[in-house]
């Protein structure tokens, strides 16, 4: 029992983390501040093969990459946080943005299912009871 509970916590703690608003906001100044020509296009198969095999410890991790799919789900998590899911060759990657992408999510929007964008944002590994190894942190859409 007590293993069970423990784990509960430990799943909780790490899907709680992974949408905290302070941590998605310090992110965020992180991809606005680097510098375009430093930022390489990366596919979602890669960066989840790497943070598979690797974990926290992945090249990629705290890294700023660009990764570009079609929007399969967006939505607003407690606690502040947007989340924007994009699919790439049957891939998900799962992208954490802060209350500026709120006017851009929707039909007719740029942010809406189906649209094919361009997302920049930091790596970070989401842990070992998470649904996706990695997920973008303090992102930014970059391109339709």
């Amino acid at each position: 029992m007590f293993i069970s509970i423990l784990t509960a916590l430990l799943f909780l703690n790490c899907c709680s983390s992974s949408t905290d608003i302070h941590a998605t906001t310090i992110a965020t100044r992180v991809v606005n501040q680097i510098s375009d020509k430093s930022i390489r296009q990366r596919s979602i198969a890669s960066l989840t093969s790497s943070f598979l095999e690797s974990g926290s410890e992945c090249k990629y991790n705290d890294a700023v990459v660009d990764i570009t799919g079609e929007v399969v789900a967006y939505g607003l998590v407690d606690g502040g946080v947007y989340t924007i899911t994009i699919r790439q060759d049957e891939m998900d990657a799962l992208c954490l943005f802060d209350e500026s992408i709120s006017d851009q999510l929707g039909g007719g929007r740029l942010v809406s299912s189906g649209a094919t964008i361009m997302i920049r944002g930091q790596c970070q590994s989401s842990g070992l009871f998470a649904t996706h190894p990695f997920s973008l942190n303090g992102c930014k859409v970059i391109s339709e």
